[in-house]
């Protein structure tokens, strides 16, 4: 139902002429600016208690929106979240690079070391101590290339985390991964959580009633009203010098609409087709959403091979660098040999860190599509 309280006042100041008849006859009124108020003020209660049940379905309408609203948000904050998560493991793969690159330094400042050494006491060729100084330069080089992708991850991070591009912080840890996650359920995760999906969902439920709603529109509108009204006015001239008028008015109205030039019957049309089509995209969705978790699971398990696969290269590759270091220093080794070991060491610990990283993006994104990144994914 619906209640509304008016009110109004009106003043007016008028020259009036009047003649008037009376029992002994016709008598003039002639007055100048004469001055009449008037005050009305009313409560009206209107209920329509039938329309087709188009309020209910209307009712149920404005929820399904409301719920639709909030899918909508949880897409935004889980995609957000999910970029801040990216983000993180990005600065932390940058840092571990730095970290390896920075080993390679010392080692190769080593290296130079010994040969300028060599060089000076006539033990060395100049070749393996120039050598040595380009190698040991280009290696810091890599460093301070490195150490600007790392301060562009944090730039980014920042970003995403909406404070100053230029807050200074450390991230700590390393990229740990679930290898627990299954190909099915979460695939049926997708279909039951998805916010994205259940937002079309959603969509075609407000397509269903707003069909219903048009439906309803061909039935009857009966409805019941109450009024109470109050009403006065004074007047400086005429026979009605001043009136006061109260009471209630109360009734029922009933309307319904037989021929409107069949635009209801295309509306009715029109909702069909909508109805329809949020039908298509809510399969093609669904389809498109497998997909997805299909190729990012795919993406999830060969890294998490990698990564085993990797660690043992990243095991040889140091003990390699190592006994080449060892050769190097007691003069059984090449230079170049100690540059090769060198470069496969590092080869193979960015590999790692490449599948590390890769394994762990796909992980987030799995669950992101399940729509659990929220309740499963955290920093620590």
């Amino acid at each position: 139902p619906t209640v509304d309280l008016t009110a109004s006042k009106t003043f007016q100041v008028q020259d009036v002429e009047l003649e008037i008849q009376g029992s002994e006859g016709t008598f003039p009124v002639n007055q100048d600016a004469a001055k009449s108020d008037r005050f009305t003020g009313s409560a009206n209660f209107n209920w329509t208690v039938f329309d087709g049940f188009g309020m209910f379905i209307s009712r149920d309408r404005l929820t399904e929106l409301e719920s639709q609203g909030l899918l909508d948000k949880k897409v935004t904050v889980e995609n957000t979240i999910a970029a801040i998560y990216n983000a993180y493991y990005q600065t932390v793969l940058e840092q571990d690079r730095l970290a390896v690159l920075k080993e390679t330094v010392e080692i190769s400042n080593a290296r130079l070391s010994l040969a300028q050494s060599r060089y000076e006491v006539g033990k060395g060729s100049k070749l393996d101590y120039l050598a040595a100084q380009v190698d040991y330069n280009t290696d810091r080089s890599n460093v301070l290339r490195q150490e600007e992708l790392l301060n562009n991850a944090k730039i980014d991070l920042n970003v995403l985390l909406s404070r100053e591009s230029s807050t200074l912080f450390n991230v700590s840890g390393q990229i740990d991964i679930n290898s627990d996650l299954q190909l099915e359920p979460l695939l049926q995760k997708v279909s039951t959580l998805n916010p994205a999906l259940l937002s079309v969902i959603s969509d075609q439920n407000v397509a269903f009633l707003e069909y219903k709603e048009l439906i309803a529109e061909r039935y009857p509108t009966i409805g019941i009203g109450l009024s109470y009204d109050r009403g006065s006015s004074n007047n400086d001239a005429g026979q009605l010098r001043s009136s006061v008028t109260s009471g209630v008015t109360y009734g029922f109205s009933a309307s319904w609409n037989i021929f409107d030039g069949f635009n209801r019957k295309r509306e009715i049309q029109n909702a069909k087709v909508r109805r329809e089509i949020t039908q298509l995209e809510k399969d093609a969705l669904e389809l498109s959403l497998q997909g997805e978790v299909n190729k990012a699971y795919v993406n999830y398990a060969n890294n998490l091979q990698l990564i085993d696969l990797e660690k043992s290269n990243v095991e040889v590759a140091l003990e390699n660098e190592q006994i080449a270091l060892d050769r190097y220093e007691l003069g059984a080794g090449t230079a170049l040999e100690l540059r090769e070991a060198q470069r496969n060491a590092v080869d193979s610990q960015n590999r790692l860190l490449d599948a590390q990283l890769v394994a762990k993006l796909a992980e987030i994104e799995l669950l992101r599509l399940s729509g659990s990144i929220l309740t499963n994914v955290n920093l620590e």
